[in-house]
């Protein structure tokens, strides 16, 4: 569901296509041996060579001979090439989330809804191996379920999203991080709270709760760093740093 009026939905597109076999595309791409230059799977030495021969919206990015890969010597930016295989195919089934769908969802144009982003850097992370999180996601096997994936996938998304909580300034979080994207495992949280949800952070039995040391000086009123000292540094249990810590702030 990329933008293809943007250099950024186009190179997007390029990298899906030819590694992705989730993509509509793949098949006459990816499967077929095409494949992206090393200059080009960084996104910004795209982008250089994009502005520097052509792009404009509404042109598409062609290859002069369909039977070898993605470079500079082979593309060029042009009209709609309908004759190219595979390519009627994609904007087909890219055309199916219909009227009908987005109006639904409030949407005239996918790349209007604020949740395309999220939509387009979760795909990335788990399905482009040249991603700088890649081996924290898809490298790990955190995958995007089927239903969030395919021509139908961004509809799908925005409509969960919307019904599950979303709201401006909100992050997609995974409740489990060992698991993959899907409606079971997500939810709709603050950036603080993704933060404690993340594999690094050491959570604490305390109460009856696995707590992260933020939390635990929240619920309690004392210093995160006083806390984080005596447990991290001095080698107390949370309980007798709690302790100490209230009864050194009774005595001043």
């Amino acid at each position: 569901m990329s933008d293809l009026n943007t250099i950024g939905g186009i190179h997007y597109d390029m990298m899906r296509r030819c590694y992705n076999p989730k993509s509509v595309a793949y098949k006459s791409y990816g499967a077929k041996g095409i494949t992206v230059c090393p200059e080009w799977h960084d996104r910004e030495n795209f982008r250089t060579w994009a502005n520097s021969n052509g792009f404009q919206k509404g042109l598409r990015l062609n290859r002069k001979d369909s039977s070898k890969g993605y470079s500079p010597d082979n593309c060029f930016f042009g009209e709609k090439n309908k004759a190219k295989h595979g390519y009627n195919k994609f904007i087909r089934e890219r055309a199916k989330l219909n009227k009908a769908k987005k109006s639904e969802i409030g949407l005239e144009r996918i790349t209007d809804s604020p949740l395309y982003s999220t939509y387009l850097s979760m795909h990335t992370r788990c399905e482009n191996s040249h991603h700088k999180h890649y081996s924290t996601y898809g490298g790990r096997g955190i995958t995007v379920c089927h239903e969030w994936s395919g021509k139908d996938g961004f509809y799908n998304f925005s409509k969960w999203s919307i019904n599950n909580g979303w709201a401006y300034g909100l992050s997609l979080d995974r409740r489990d991080n060992d698991n993959g994207y899907s409606p079971d495992n997500c939810r709709w949280v603050t950036w603080s709270i993704q933060g404690e949800n993340r594999r690094n952070v050491k959570l604490y039995d305390y109460k009856g709760f696995k707590m992260c040391l933020t939390n635990i000086a929240r619920l309690e009123k004392i210093s995160i760093d006083m806390l984080a000292y005596r447990v991290n540094k001095k080698g107390m249990s949370v309980y007798d740093a709690v302790k100490e810590i209230k009864s050194s702030c009774r005595k001043k």
